[in-house]
């Protein structure tokens, strides 16, 4: 469907009732939500064990311990409560902004406003997880203004400049990782790899590299746990939706599926590589190695590209100069810069799903149909046949 400009949005929905385009499955604004609070508490679960299963996977031996389970517990019911009142309470707050206005729809109330109002249930999630959907959001929309401009004319962003973008992003936040080796607490971001902390040369050690043991095992493993790791979230993503039919959903399984496991293992590989032959050949650990290892690991992009993947690169790498930015007063910490940009971020992606769904980054589509448990569809079906009409 075309991009719903603010005029055809007017001619089309201004005056029609908000069971045809906020609620279908129910003519009443009341009776409406239970049902969707019912799908939407299934689907955010669903959706929300994924995230956390490849999340359990990627932390490794640390969930050995009984407390990192209580508080993946507790983050996961959390997460699932914001999933499921971001996705519930839009349509409540749909219509009780359209009685205010006499019954009227406008194209900012429909859904932009609705999203960015009850974005402020972010803060369900603990602050050490807060940012990186925060973080995640923003990529998001960076990458839905790219394909807006791409659609224009503007700029073409082609798969070399891609990942041209992911190897100096990924050049940089390794680097500003392993700054920050030696705080007691680091910056919380969600990435497939914590680098180590630079090694400091003693006398009691003559070992240089940030590892112990021999390099070759150190690289080797890193490799084969990274591509076990991505494997396993690509088998689980094939496997779980259809896990009442096992022979079907082990048939299901195609080669396609091995590229993200390639991308993990690689990248942590290569970087692992030239960080140890950087440090063996200077015969001393530090943390600028990382500049030209992050560089060459990046070339793994080409395993499994995405723009989304590209830009998260960089912006994560912003993250880490940011906190450097308000540890030195540049930035104003009374204010709550981050949470006021998720508001207007997933004001604007969740309001491009209907309105401007050609550009629209595939994971929004992906996370409301998932945290609605279908029902997103429904209304999208229904507004969509609303505007055809009107065309």
């Amino acid at each position: 469907m075309v991009a719903v400009s603010k005029q055809l949005f007017d001619t089309a929905c201004r005056d029609v009732s908000c069971n045809v385009i906020i609620h279908p499955w129910n003519q009443s604004c009341f009776w409406a939500a239970p049902h969707l609070y019912k799908h939407a508490l299934i689907g955010s679960a669903k959706f929300y064990s994924i995230i956390y299963l490849a999340q359990i996977l990627m932390r490794g031996k640390k969930m050995m311990r009984k407390d990192q389970w209580m508080k993946m517990g507790e983050y996961y019911v959390r997460s699932t409560l914001l999933g499921q009142l971001v996705t519930a309470t839009a349509p409540n707050i749909s219509c009780l902004i359209r009685k205010m206005m006499g019954d009227k729809f406008n194209s900012s109330t429909y859904l932009f406003i609705p999203f960015t109002l009850n974005g402020l249930f972010i803060y369900l999630e603990p602050p050490s997880r807060r940012g990186l959907v925060i973080n995640l959001f923003c990529n998001l929309v960076i990458e839905y203004y790219l394909k807006v401009l791409q659609r224009a004319g503007y700029l073409s962003v082609t798969k070399a400049q891609q990942t041209l973008m992911f190897m100096l992003g990924s050049s940089l936040l390794f680097y500003l990782m392993r700054l920050e080796g030696d705080k007691k607490e680091r910056t919380p971001l969600f990435w497939f790899f914590t680098p180590e902390k630079v090694r400091r040369k003693t006398e009691d050690s003559k070992k240089v590299c940030p590892h112990e043991g021999r390099c070759e095992k150190y690289v080797t493993k890193g490799f084969a746990t990274y591509f076990g790791v991505g494997l396993g979230i690509s088998l689980a993503r094939v496997i779980l939706p259809k896990i009442r039919s096992p022979v079907k959903a082990i048939s299901s399984i195609r080669g396609k599926h091995f590229k993200l496991a390639l991308f993990f293992g690689s990248y942590i590989g290569i970087y692992r590589a030239v960080v140890c032959y950087l440090c063996r050949k200077q015969g001393v650990d530090s943390a600028l190695y990382a500049l030209p290892a992050g560089y060459a690991a990046g070339i793994s992009f080409l395993f499994n590209p995405s723009l989304g993947l590209s830009i998260a690169s960089l912006t994560a790498a912003f993250k880490l100069y940011s906190t450097i930015l308000y540890e030195k007063k540049v930035l104003p910490s009374n204010i709550p810069l981050p949470e006021i940009l998720y508001c207007f971020c997933q004001g604007t992606l969740f309001n491009a799903r209907l309105m401007d769904p050609d550009v629209c980054p595939n994971y929004v589509f992906n996370l409301m149909k998932s945290c609605s448990n279908g029902m997103s569809e429904e209304v999208y079906k229904s507004f969509s046949g609303v505007v055809r009409n009107a065309m």
